[in-house]
């Protein structure tokens, strides 16, 4: 059984914004992370649920921000791979209290 999920880029937009809204009106200014390392399961596992995933890897928070840097340090173009690593971050801070 195959399910497909549409969502609209301006949806996406909107909820980013009210994501940074909530950031905007908290006392944090920074985030600090008791632990850097992840569980990362590969692409072609990441949705098949049918069977457990037998291909980990270890991300790192720390390796993920420096690569995200470059971005805001103007030294690289974005990529569609930052979305995967500011996910990681952005899960990190939401199991954080804003």
């Amino acid at each position: 059984m195959e399910n497909t999920i549409e969502i609209q880029k301006e949806d996406i937009k909107k909820l980013l914004l009210t994501l940074i809204q909530k950031l905007e009106v908290s006392e944090i200014s920074k985030f600090s992370f008791d632990k850097d390392l992840y569980w990362n399961i590969s692409t072609e596992e990441l949705f098949n649920i049918y069977e457990e995933p037998k291909e980990l890897t270890i991300g790192s928070l720390k390796e993920d921000w420096e690569f995200l840097q470059k971005v805001i340090n103007n030294d690289r173009d974005v990529l569609n791979f930052d979305f995967y690593k500011i996910s990681a971050i952005l899960k990190a801070i939401s199991l954080s209290t804003l």
